[in-house]
C-alpha cells in the first residue's frame, strides 16, 4: 500500500503529501505524473509529481480540493494508505533529453502561479543538480481580507 509519510495544508484546500512509493520515486523524472486512487470506490486522479526522494522512497504530490475525489484524498492522514498510486506516467520534460552543454549556454526562466508552482520545482531541481542555474518567477494574487470591518 502507498502510505502517507507527511501531510501539510499549504493554504485553504491546498495540500502537500509525501507518499511511500519507492519504485515510482526511483523511476520518476521531471514533468511526469502519477494516478492516485484513494480506495476501491474512488475515481482515479492524475497528479503532477512535485518532488521525489529516491533514498527515502517517497514521492511528493500537491493538489487542490475541487471535487468529491480530491476531498476524499484530503481527508486521509499521515499513516493511512491509498489503494493505488501508479506511475511515473507521461513523457518527462524535454529538458531531460537535451544536451547538458547546450542547456548550460542558455538562460532558464520559469514562471508559475498558485498550485502550478509545485510542478515547476522538479525541473528547476534537476537543472540545479546538473549545475545549471535557473530563475523562477512566482506570481500570486493579493487578496484583501477583512474581519469585522478591519483589514487583516
Amino acid at each position: 500500500m502507498y502510505e502517507i509519510l507527511e501531510k501539510k495544508e499549504l493554504a485553504a484546500n491546498v495540500f502537500s503529501m509525501d507518499i511511500r512509493a519507492p519504485r515510482v520515486a526511483k523511476s520518476a523524472k521531471p514533468g511526469q505524473f502519477v494516478i492516485l486512487r484513494a480506495d476501491e470506490r474512488a475515481e482515479r486522479i492524475p497528479l503532477a509529481i512535485c518532488d521525489y526522494d529516491t533514498e527515502r522512497g517517497s514521492v511528493n504530490i500537491v493538489f487542490q480540493v475541487n471535487g468529491t475525489s480530491t476531498k476524499k484524498i484530503a481527508e486521509y492522514e499521515k499513516g493511512q494508505a491509498f489503494a493505488d498510486f501508479a506511475g511515473p506516467l507521461g513523457q518527462p520534460s524535454k529538458l531531460v533529453s537535451e544536451n547538458l552543454e547546450n542547456l548550460k549556454n542558455n538562460r532558464m526562466l520559469f514562471i508559475a502561479e498558485g498550485i502550478g508552482v509545485a510542478s515547476v520545482y522538479p525541473e528547476v531541481k534537476w537543472l540545479h543538480e546538473c549545475g545549471i542555474d535557473a530563475d523562477v518567477i512566482v506570481s500570486c494574487k493579493y487578496k484583501k481580507r477583512f474581519d469585522n470591518g478591519k483589514r487583516i
